[in-house]
């Protein structure tokens, strides 16, 4: 198995990223999104076996989850198959798409919270 090296040896892309990332947190907390608590998403993690937690920015993600990420963009870990799904932050269709054909009866979707 090959080790996951991150954003090791990548500098001007994880700058590039975290840019990207907090832009799109503005726009979300400007549109009345908040994220959900660590304190939900662990419980939610605890009660579901979750590994995985989909859809927060990666510098919010909780690190106690074994794998994170958005759509293509991984944080850290694989792609596991239970997961814990931050609905609200899919702004475009196509991205909530991708993820109704992907669930399962152990994945979870949590809605974020708005205004």
């Amino acid at each position: 198995m090959k080790k996951w090296e991150g954003w090791e040896g990548h500098k001007q892309a994880l700058i590039a990223t975290i840019w990207k990332e907090t832009k799109r947190i503005e726009e979300l907390e400007e549109a009345g999104c908040r994220s959900p608590t660590w304190a939900v998403l662990r419980a939610l993690q605890q009660d579901k076996s979750a590994t995985r937690i989909e859809g927060e920015a990666a510098m919010s993600a909780p690190p106690f989850f074994q794998s994170a990420g958005r759509g293509d963009l991984l944080f850290w870990g694989q792609k596991e198959i239970s997961t814990v799904v931050i609905w609200g932050t899919y702004q475009n269709k196509k991205g909530k798409v991708g993820w109704e054909r992907q669930t399962n009866d152990r994945d979870w979707v949590v809605w974020c919270r708005s205004k």
